[in-house]
């Protein structure tokens, strides 16, 4: 055991141990197991019998709530739901402004039954209030008195606002950013009943501090967007969040999407919520048992998670509207030559996989560029790694370096004609592109055409652990904030009366709520990730929307003389695929979605789009109208 199992080395007196991966108390805890099972009588002193003592308790922690958690799942709850909201009121929530809705409550009581508690509920289903509700109960029972929460920048304002409506003054959230010594500072100053609102990677920085301060309050973790810690192996996030948790005394994790790739994509999620592992067991018997009967493991899991489904929000369906646009001259041209590159690519193919292969190397995203606008065929695309197109054709390549001045990309006209009657009527629209050039580009032209406020957020406005910074120096008119992305939504929702929000799916899909301000979206263009899509769509679909508010989806298509273009395609796509993405995604039953790793290949489509955009190339008929 000390020699081969635990790589230990003999001493005169014993054995020592290397620490591993695990903490001095993993290690001491597995050291008394293993002597216990084969007989041992232990002698318990000092760390090892507080590291014993503690692992004894969780593990009768974990059963007791195991069973009360089963029970509420059986319909059996052992909490009175009216004593509950008595509490609530007690503590001071305010029902006028934030009343919990049937599912909410159902996510509270479960959350108090099974302590440690992942909200799987769909995204805008209102998991910040319902958890913020659970703390509100611990609060008052006086089972805890600090409340952390580690998340994306973005979560924040969310967290903010609810704690704002709901309780008014009895919490105060307070922002850990800065410097290192401006953090401490924060920390050193910690009061009962403060919400400490943190990044993922400043709770990883700052790990020593924040388990010392768990020692010092009765604290509840919370890590919102929880699936962001979801790397089965490695990092640097999951490890420090799961060592903070052994400190905690109440711990909830939130996702909409827990597993974007596979099931593994739990193990560090739950491992936050049951640290020693008892409701995964170790790392890689875990993965045998995903891989082998997944359906089994989340039977073991079910009791401690909770799960809405969209269709339970009561939302009035979005509206889905469609507008073709002929492309003309170059804009025309440039997609021809794009298109005949490809057909030359397969055409030397002989074998139809070798077809299908010749087509994914050659990048089909490059149709979509030249359908939207021929212009981001001249830059970098660096989230779906594109360099700025080299091409033998001279005629390609003139009408690619004179295309910005010899016309105005087509679906830019239709945004306009789009976006003008909603701007009289003084609503709000967001326009989505997956094309960080063209959003440049499309910014520029509204500026020019409309007289209302422009904002534009995509993935070079920092965000989340990208904003971790020190301090700014002052200058002659005092530090400067850094512009991130929570700030110009801010500014963008809290404009009175029309404004434009120009972004990128892969910068907003997650984690932000435009729907209190916002109504009305306007896609110029959409990849084959249609997950990515769905999320982007419940930016301003999601509950909070009053019952006669209509949600308004404009989908732009390009056409050449009457004919279908590659957005048809991704159009009928996307259609194929909803039903199965929607009850991934929305439904009452949680599966992995089965998302690329890499955005690049989500994006430019499966082997059964490729093959529907082979048929295309080849002229055979696709159906895509």
């Amino acid at each position: 055991m000390f020699g081969s199992v635990l790589g230990g080395s003999p001493t005169a007196d014993g054995w020592r141990c290397p620490q591993r991966r695990g903490t001095m108390e993993d290690l001491t805890v597995r050291i008394n197991s293993y002597l216990e099972r084969e007989g041992w009588s232990v002698a318990l002193i000092g760390l090892a019998n507080t590291a014993v003592s503690r692992a004894a308790e969780q593990a009768k922690s974990f059963q007791r709530t195991r069973q009360s958690a089963a029970e509420f799942r059986s319909g059996q709850a052992q909490i009175d739901l009216p004593s509950v909201r008595a509490a609530l009121s007690d503590f001071g929530w305010d029902d006028d402004q934030r009343r919990l809705l049937d599912h909410q409550e159902q996510g509270l009581i479960h959350g108090l039954t099974a302590v440690n508690s992942a909200n799987f509920s769909v995204p805008g289903s209102g998991k910040t209030a319902t958890t913020l509700a659970i703390a509100a109960v611990h609060f008052q029972a006086n089972t805890i008195d600090l409340l952390i929460v580690v998340g994306p920048l973005s979560c924040f304002e969310p967290w903010e606002t609810e704690a704002a409506a709901a309780l008014h003054r009895m919490v105060t959230p307070v922002r850990v950013r800065g410097s290192r010594e401006r953090r401490r500072e924060l920390y050193q100053s910690v009061q009962p009943r403060q919400v400490l609102l943190l990044s993922y990677a400043t709770a990883a920085a700052d790990r020593p501090q924040l388990t010392n301060l768990c020692d010092s309050f009765k604290t509840m973790l919370v890590v919102d967007e929880s699936h962001r810690i979801k790397r089965f192996k490695g990092g640097v996030w999951a490890p420090a969040l799961q060592e903070i948790a052994k400190h905690t005394r109440v711990r909830t994790i939130l996702s909409g999407t827990p597993m974007p790739h596979s099931g593994r994509d739990l193990y560090s999620q739950l491992t936050v919520l049951w640290p020693s592992a008892q409701l995964t067991g170790p790392r890689d018997t875990f993965a045998a048992e995903v891989d082998r009967d997944f359906g089994r493991v989340l039977q073991r899991v079910q009791p401690f998670l909770t799960r809405t489904p969209k269709e339970a929000l009561g939302l009035r369906p979005y509206q889905l509207v469609r507008h073709d646009v002929a492309l003309r001259d170059t804009q025309k041209d440039v997609y021809d030559l794009i298109a005949s590159g490809f057909r030359r690519r397969i055409e030397r193919a002989d074998l139809w996989s070798d077809k299908i292969e010749s087509l994914r190397r050659g990048r089909p995203i490059r149709l979509l560029q030249a359908a939207t606008n021929p212009n981001t065929l001249n830059n970098v695309e660096h989230h779906y790694r594109l360099p700025r197109l080299e091409n033998p054709n001279p005629t390609l390549m003139e009408r690619l370096a004179t295309y910005a001045d010899r016309e105005t990309p087509a679906k830019f006209e239709v945004a306009l004609e789009i976006i003008e009657p909603i701007i009289k009527s003084s609503g709000k629209v967001v326009c989505w592109s997956n094309f960080i050039s063209n959003l440049d580009q499309l910014s520029k032209y509204l500026k020019d055409q409309l007289p209302v406020p422009i904002f534009q957020v995509d993935g070079r406005v920092p965000v989340g652990d990208e904003a971790e910074y020190d301090d700014p120096s002052p200058g002659d008119e005092g530090p400067q904030e850094l512009e991130t992305r929570e700030r110009i939504i801010a500014r963008f929702l809290g404009t009175v009366g029309p404004a434009v929000l120009i972004t990128n799916p892969a910068s907003c899909s997650e984690s932000i709520s435009l729907h209190h301000g916002c109504h009305n979206a306007i896609y110029l263009d959409r990849t084959y990730d249609g997950a990515l899509f769905l999320q982007s769509v419940d930016r301003i679909h999601r509950l909070g929307l009053s019952p006669d508010t209509t949600v308004s989806v404009h989908i732009i298509r390009s056409t050449i003389d009457s004919l279908p273009t590659v957005d048809h395609l991704v159009d009928e796509s996307l259609q194929r695929k909803e039903e199965r993405l929607r009850r991934l995604l929305e439904g009452a039953e949680l599966a992995p979605l089965a998302q690329e790793a890499d955005p690049s290949i989500a994006a430019d489509g499966d082997d059964g789009d490729l093959g529907e955009l082979l048929r295309y190339l080849l002229g055979e008929d696709t159906s895509a109208g």
